[in-house]
């Protein structure tokens, strides 16, 4: 299996030098001072790594076949961001197509496990490393089985495709709403139940 510190590397690698081949003035992450976190799918098709920069920066890894490809990264004003919840989030994905639902982010200190929870009660454990977690579940979210094939029906630059893809959004912020995040500390109190995203996220 790939080491998250070489999955890190990699994909530091790669955007570093797909930048500076863009430009030399190109918007460029830090080259050092970047620590792997939480991962989903290490090995699979596609999968995350969490990642965090001694500045407070945070980053997702895309991760193909186990392999870092990319780093996507965010400020820290909203990385560590706690004041209504015990987590932040950096990046939530729901089922489209039937793939897994992913949520990404970084918890409050005191925060030491986290639980995705389906409709039916179903629960998905997160992987946490150094504050930061990463949980995907499988969940059937109607609205959203065929989203590829919705879009692929008209032309995207149209009205008609732009709205297609407005609507979408919107689904998928509704169908991921109805996935439940629960916290809990290292005592197991639970500091956390509810939607799993909110308007901003």
């Amino acid at each position: 299996m790939t080491s998250p510190v070489e999955q890190l590397a990699s994909a530091l690698t790669a955007t570093l030098a797909d930048r500076t081949r863009r430009s030399p003035e190109a918007s460029r992450p830090p080259a050092t001072g970047w620590h792997p976190g939480a991962r989903i799918g290490a090995t699979a098709a596609r999968g995350a790594l969490a990642a965090y920069h001694d500045s407070g920066a945070a980053g997702i890894c895309v991760l193909q076949d186990g392999r870092g490809v990319w780093l996507n990264t965010q400020s820290a004003e909203r990385s560590w961001d706690f004041a209504r919840r015990p987590y932040a989030v950096w990046q939530w994905t729901p089922s489209y197509n039937g793939q897994p639902t992913w949520l990404i982010g970084a918890l409050a200190p005191g925060a030491a496990r986290v639980e995705l929870v389906r409709e039916d009660g179903g629960v998905g454990r997160a992987d946490v490393v150094d504050r930061t977690f990463a949980v995907e579940m499988e969940i059937d979210m109607v609205t959203l089985r065929d989203a590829k094939a919705r879009l692929e029906a008209t032309e995207s630059t149209s009205a008609e495709g732009r709205a297609e893809f407005e609507k979408l959004l919107s689904e998928s912020r509704a169908e991921m709403s109805k996935v439940r995040v629960r916290v809990y500390d290292d005592a197991d109190a639970l500091l956390y139940d509810g939607p799993s995203i909110s308007s901003d996220d």
